[in-house]
């Protein structure tokens, strides 16, 4: 017979092992539960580092991006592309950028940014330039500048000009510079102010040559009927006759005064004899230079597609300017009489914007304003007994005007005048008045890629951006 104790335990064992494999079971389960999740916990923490990684190399990439545009702001005109930066450390990373031109003033900038863990990112953004290249010293787009080139200083003929225009490159402190070719005197779309400017030139050649050969001797005294100059001296030359005659002639004679050149840097020599005393550079030229020749004529009429792309680039400018955030601007809003003023500078290029408004606005009183960037001139701006040294493009709209009427007028402007005229027949932008004195150098246009460039590089825009994901 079995007991009644020997069967209640065989039933405890029974049970005791059901709750032991129930146990060890359920341990097994949250063991697995455990490492699921421990295991979850450890990927998520993967993706966070990947992605965390991965938006470091993308702001390294984008920092590569700002990186170049800055680097076109500042070396557009100088350098040569395509062009790569870098690498660069960054933090914990580095850049690499490569900008290169797709032409009509657009650029591309592909840069890529390593991160920590392997990440990598490509990004890449086109900005664009208005697409403004000048074609002359002085841009006329519109009826004309209707110049005559006359101070009316009374006297036989007319005295030898002492403003410049000066087609030469020049760098922007404004020292001669190789890095573009020159530019024409003037450029304009009009046939009519094209046929004016070379009238004006050719009547100021004409009576030149008739003081010349009132005033002066061959050997450089005068006549008794007026003052000599060494550059007069030089017009009339030092043979029996006179090297040039104000007669009616034919432009094929070399005696015809239409031959006078009046780039020549003999016309500012400051002694006898005139070969031996000529100023230095970049003062070595005559009112108007360089020598006019095929290739380069004194003013260059645009074709029908130069004058589609510069109206094009001038729209695209004075767009650009009413777009520009404030900390890229300044205003003059009245006339400015003394001291010293400074809008925008090498490092940090302005555009200046005249107000507009129906009177003139006079820098005088031996002020001396200083400017780098865009000068915006909607209405009349009188350059008196001051000094104006402005590097970049002066931009002359409407109804605007500058006017250098005082002959203690000096500075100048290094880059590029350009007139967007109304139809109203009057004269713009007449320096005749402009005087040789001793205090400064007489005001000049002088001709710089540079300044332009750098100038255009405030209105700089972004027109497209990506990420690469194709490497």
């Amino acid at each position: 017979m079995i007991s009644m104790s020997s069967h209640v335990s065989r039933i405890n064992w029974s049970e005791a092992g059901v709750v032991l494999i129930t146990t060890l079971f359920l341990m097994t389960l949250l063991l697995v539960i455990a490492v699921a999740g421990l295991t979850l916990s450890r990927t998520d923490l993967m993706i966070a580092r990947n992605l965390l990684s991965g938006i470091q190399a993308l702001w390294f990439a984008r920092a590569g991006t700002e990186v170049g545009k800055n680097w076109l702001e500042e070396n557009l005109a100088t350098s040569a592309l395509p062009v790569t930066l870098g690498p660069t450390v960054l933090a914990n990373g580095t850049y690499t950028v490569e900008v290169v031109t797709l032409g009509s003033g657009v650029y591309q900038l592909t840069a890529m940014g390593l991160g920590p863990e392997g990440s990598r990112r490509v990004v890449e953004e086109r900005v664009r330039l208005p697409d403004f290249s000048p074609a002359g010293v002085v841009i006329n787009e519109g009826d004309g500048l209707h110049p005559d080139f006359d101070d009316h200083r009374g006297g036989i003929g007319r005295r030898i000009p002492d403003f410049s225009i000066d087609g030469r490159n020049h760098a922007p402190d404004g020292t001669l510079s190789s890095l573009c070719p020159a530019a024409a005197s003037f450029a304009t779309t009009q046939t009519s102010a094209q046929n004016d400017l070379i009238a004006a030139a050719n009547t100021l050649k004409h009576e030149l040559v008739t003081r010349a050969n009132t005033y002066c001797l061959a050997d450089g005294s005068s006549t008794g009927a007026g003052v000599c100059t060494p550059g007069l001296s030089w017009i009339r030359g030092v043979g029996a006759l006179p090297r040039f005659t104000s007669d009616p002639c034919a432009a094929t004679a070399p005696t015809c005064f239409l031959n006078l050149d009046l780039s020549a840097a003999a016309l500012r020599a400051t002694a006898l004899p005139p070969s031996s005393n000529l100023p230095s550079p970049p003062q070595n030229r005559g009112p108007f230079a360089p020598a006019v020749t095929v290739s380069m004529p004194f003013v260059r009429a645009l074709t029908a597609p130069e004058q589609t792309r510069l109206h094009t680039a001038l729209d695209d400018i004075e767009r650009r300017l009413g777009e520009l955030p404030p900390e890229k601007t300044l205003r003059i809003t009245g006339s400015l009489t003394s001291g010293t003023h400074t809008y925008g500078t090498t490092a940090l290029p302005k555009v200046t914007q005249i107000e507009d408004g129906a009177s003139a606005l006079e820098m005088s009183g031996g002020s001396t304003i200083n400017g780098v960037g865009i000068l915006l001139v909607p209405r009349v701006l009188q350059l008196r007994n001051a000094t104006l040294n402005w590097q970049g493009i002066v931009m002359i709209v409407g109804d605007g005007d500058l006017r250098v009427e005082d002959p203690a007028a000096c500075g100048q402007i290094v880059g590029t005048v350009v007139i967007r005229d109304d139809p109203t027949p009057d004269r713009k932008f007449d320096l005749d008045l402009v005087e040789r004195n001793g205090s400064c150098s007489p005001f000049a246009v002088n001709y710089s890629c540079e300044a332009v460039t750098r100038a255009l590089t405030l209105l700089m825009q972004t027109v497209s951006w990506i990420e690469k994901f194709d490497g």
